[in-house]
């Protein structure tokens, strides 16, 4: 993974500060799990983090390149997947279309890790929520990008759904890929996350292994947030 760095961080819209004096490097491979209450800036920091949106003050950058700069690829999917009115194919096909380039190869691997493979002619629009974030991520992952942001990928989805999710983030960071993954399941940060960071009212109160986090938050906030309280 690329080194990512986080530099006195903030954020404001229309004088609101959201994001405030956020200082973190993250160097390793695997999951980071981004947490926190609702409004805490979860959504945001990933934003950021990807580049689509500058920071107000301070500096994001990948190998110290400015994230709305840098070359390194990455895939951003939303909690609401985007799904573009084409088969499930075509979906998948597009942003290879769009890059110049065309595998048969790569579609046909990610129908399978998707479990799609039997809906690839169907419109895209006719799936279920589990469905169509399964293919936004295939969609994310075709192009193999080396960072993977996800934005409480499973909120509302049933186990079922949930667990071949977690198996295409499994497999992605298997072969060397990183994810940053805000979410409000507890259980699955437990069971996937590698590195915690967690946010409450726009600032950084804790970073560290996921393991350290859950048994034994360093801050009153986040044991409150463990507790159900915050």
């Amino acid at each position: 993974m690329s080194g990512l760095k986080l530099t006195n961080l903030s954020y404001s819209v229309d004088g609101t500060e959201l994001l405030h004096d956020i200082s973190f490097t993250q160097a390793s491979v695997g999951i980071s799990a981004i947490l926190g209450p609702n409004g805490a800036g979860k959504s945001l920091l990933l934003s950021l983090i990807h580049g689509v949106i500058k920071p107000n003050m301070g500096r994001v950058t990948w190998d110290g390149i400015l994230a709305d700069k840098t070359k390194l690829s990455r895939g951003f999917v939303f909690q609401t997947p985007i799904v573009l009115r084409r088969s499930v194919r075509a979906n998948l096909a597009y942003p290879l279309k769009i890059n110049g380039q065309h595998s048969e190869t790569a579609i046909k691997a990610m129908l399978e890790l998707s479990h799609l493979t039997p809906l690839a002619k169907q419109p895209a629009a006719s799936l279920s929520g589990g469905e169509a974030q399964r293919m936004a991520i295939a969609r994310a992952l075709i192009t193999k990008p080396e960072v993977l942001l996800l934005d409480e990928p499973c909120s509302n989805l049933d186990p079922a759904s949930t667990k071949l999710i977690e198996a295409m983030i499994g497999q992605f960071v298997a072969k060397g890929g990183s994810v940053f993954i805000s979410t409000h399941d507890l259980a699955q940060a437990k069971r996937l996350a590698d590195t915690v960071l967690f946010i409450n009212a726009g600032q950084l109160l804790e970073h560290t292994a996921a393991r350290d986090f859950f048994d034994g938050p360093e801050t009153p906030q986040a044991q409150a947030y463990l507790n159900g309280d915050l």
